[in-house]
């Protein structure tokens, strides 16, 4: 730049073509490198990983086909088909990586993914038929990959190297098609800026989807290390390690010994007083589990030269578990006892199991210190919830039903037992409707067949909770009523028409005073009380008092208000006449009523009032 020259730069595409069409002349070229490196990852994954490269195309399809409303199978089947393909792929690439760091031949390995993922794939499709629970095996299957090659092979530190460059590759890989898919977007968006053309507007769907589906997975495969005896990096690479080794070191670590520490503070509170766990201990101290594992297998290469708290973490990360592992346990037992298994409690159960078999493998031996086992622990048990009598669905199962028939079954009087469909409080049919719905989440109503009618369980599946529920009359929610309600935000001007005092917007409720008497017990806004008594509202100033029909006066009101968006709907205003002959004037921005009795249960309301009618008189 040139003194004295103004230079100007242009910030609209509009203002400067030239700008616009360097840009669009350099895409291709951007776009085709990055095309390039694309199949040459998908290159490698196809020959390496054939059938996972497959069923990765056979999603895409499908992903893209749903989006035009075009179903191979039933809609609703659709993403049970899209998880058994996902499930099946991820276990073939745990087979080859197996029998790759074993070296076995090229059609050996193939064919055991081929015969792996048949199995998985097809338990995953007819799961609950099966009494198999898919999630956990699709999930198990996935973080199985890092572990495949490792097991009773090779040590320690090349498991961490595979499993780093895995994480970082797969990582990258995603972030790359979304940052590819991103300025893609934003290109065509300029192009039908400024030439007034492009794509309709479900194409975007239809590539997001083919990039999330297809480019990424195979890319992600494609970036899977092919050596399975690299070690910790050197030179160069080191930067990345040393930044990871701030990061444990100043930042992980020492959050880690600090939640520890709340941790034990609070199970000593516990023991002191008596208290029973809060509820959401359970997963506090599960995630807590997870997280001081995860770390310990982080900072595993990383033990030499640590900072001081990495260094006591690592040597007794498993004494920080015990006391929370143990404070998880009572507060499960505590709940089984009185509840039984649900799929939370179970998981929560097994979280705490594999804590502590990891606990017990850092006793002195061959695994002590080996996070290899640390990793393969809660990933075998959870592949193992997913089928078998020891599995989510049959312990829920098992569970519940051995509950129901301890408080619901009576004899039949002819030497059986059944459900009794009668005779229960709304207590305990809250309590039954509660279980036969964690029966129907497990897909286990068919154990209380021998208690119900025989036809009962014949027909479609879907349909067996409605005629369960129907059968023991709880067709209806239970102790739930249906709500009437409206909330008004547009704005609007306010008639006063003679008032002369105004209540503040107040938010009243069902059998509350609301402005009788602040926390501190100071009366609030001069004495004025607001109550709402059924269909009454209650307003009282000072010593007087009086009451108003305000129900009929939101009866009055069109039904309309009911479906009427916040934002479009002014504040209803209504005048009431009290018993006493006073007057007042009411701004409703929302009403909640008893769908059933038409009581109001609470309103938001600003009031309107003369002070004059309110000066002490005979009678109120």
């Amino acid at each position: 730049m040139h003194p004295g020259r103004h230079t100007e730069f242009p910030t609209d595409p509009k203002a400067d073509p030239t700008m616009a069409l360097r840009t669009m002349r350099s895409a291709p070229r951007h776009v085709g490198q990055f095309w390039r490196s694309l199949a040459a990852g998908a290159g490698v994954a196809a020959f390496r990983f054939p059938l996972a490269s497959l069923l990765i195309v056979a999603i895409a399809i499908l992903s893209n086909l749903a989006l035009r409303d075009v179903y191979p199978v039933a809609e609703d089947d659709l993403a049970w088909l899209l998880a058994a393909f996902y499930g099946a792929a991820a276990i073939s690439v745990v087979m080859v990586l197996a029998m790759e760091a074993r070296d076995v031949s090229v059609a050996v390995r193939q064919g055991a993914s081929v015969l792996v993922a048949l199995v998985v794939g097809a338990a995953i499709w007819v799961g609950p038929a099966l009494a198999v629970f898919p999630p956990p095996l699709i999930v198990a299957a996935t973080f199985a990959v890092p572990l495949a090659g490792y097991l009773s092979l090779r040590d320690a530190e090349r498991f961490w190297v595979f499993t780093f460059w895995t994480v970082v590759g797969v990582s990258l890989a995603f972030l790359s098609v979304l940052l590819f898919v991103l300025g893609l977007s934003a290109i065509l968006e300029m192009i039908r800026y400024l030439f007034e053309v492009g794509l309709p507007s479900d194409a975007y769907e239809h590539i997001f989807a083919t990039a999330f589906a297809l480019v990424g997975p195979l890319f992600a495969l494609g970036r899977i290390p092919h050596h399975f005896d690299e070690r910790m990096p050197a030179g160069q690479d080191e930067r990345l390690i040393s930044g990871l080794r701030i990061l444990f070191d100043w930042v992980a670590v020492p959050l880690v010994l600090a939640t520890a520490l709340v941790l034990h503070l609070y199970a000593a509170k516990i023991l002191v007083t008596g208290d029973v766990p809060q509820g959401e201990i359970g997963w506090i101290v599960t995630f807590f589990a997870v997280f001081v594992l995860l770390l310990r297998i982080a900072v595993d290469p990383f033990r030499t030269g640590a900072a001081a708290a990495t260094r006591l973490f690592t040597r007794y990360f498993a004494l920080a578990l015990l006391v929370p592992l143990t404070l998880l346990a009572y507060a499960i037992w505590l709940r089984l006892d009185a509840q039984g298994f649900t799929l939370e409690r179970y998981y929560l159960m097994l979280g705490a199991l594999a804590a502590g078999l990891v606990l017990t493998l850092q006793l002195p031996g061959r695994t002590r210190g080996d996070i290899r086992w640390m990793a393969a622990v809660p990933v075998l048990l959870l592949a193992l919830s997913a089928f078998g009598p020891w599995g989510a669905y049959d312990t829920v199962g098992r569970s519940q039903t051995a509950h129901i028939v301890e408080r619901f079954v009576v004899d039949d009087g002819a030497g059986g037992h059944r459900l009794a469909a009668t005779g229960r409080s709304d207590r305990e049919a809250a309590e039954l409707r509660s279980r036969l719905y964690v029966l129907d989440d497990v897909s286990q109503l068919e154990r209380l067949a021998p208690l119900l009618p025989a036809d009962l369980m014949e027909g479609k599946e879907s349909d067996r909770r409605e005629r369960v529920f129907a059968e023991l009359d709880l067709s209806g929610p239970v102790g739930v009523r249906e709500l009437r309600s409206f909330t008004a935000n547009a704005p609007m001007v306010i008639d006063i028409a003679g008032f002369d005092r105004v209540v503040p917007e107040r938010d009243v409720r069902q059998g509350l005073a609301d402005g009788e008497t602040s926390s501190t017990g100071a009366p609030l806004s001069g004495g004025v009380v607001l109550q709402l008594e059924g269909w009454e509202f209650v307003l009282r100033i000072g010593e007087a008092e009086d009451r108003f029909d305000l129900a009929s006066a939101i009866d009055a009101l069109p039904d309309t208000i009911y479906s009427a968006a916040p934002d479009r709907l002014p504040m209803q205003i209504v005048d009431l006449n009290g018993v006493n002959g006073r007057n007042v004037r009411l701004a409703l921005r929302q009403i909640v009523r008893d769908g059933d009795d038409g009581a109001i249960l609470s309103a938001l309301l600003t009031v309107y009032y003369r002070s004059g009618e309110w000066q002490e008189r005979p009678g109120g």
